[in-house]
């Protein structure tokens, strides 16, 4: 089955942050990353980890939490 899957910007005066994590093997070599986006789809701020050996579950919590740490340290 063939599924669309589209990309929106977020509302003017919004970032959205787009991230992502993943590991060679489940735990494995890992690393996260993540985009910030503006409304009209600038690429605001980007960063991109490493981990060392976790499982995908902590690569994708692990970008998760550097987004939430950028965010407050850029406020």
């Amino acid at each position: 089955m063939i599924k669309e899957v589209l990309w929106n910007p977020p509302k003017i005066n919004w970032l959205k942050c787009n991230i992502d994590g993943a590991s060679n093997g489940n735990p494995g070599i890992s690393a996260c990353r993540g985009i910030f986006r503006n409304h009209n789809s600038d690429a605001i701020l980007s960063f991109s980890n490493p981990l060392g050996v976790c499982s995908s579950y902590q690569a994708e919590l692990c970008g998760f939490m550097r987004a939430i740490e950028i965010v407050d340290q850029n406020q």
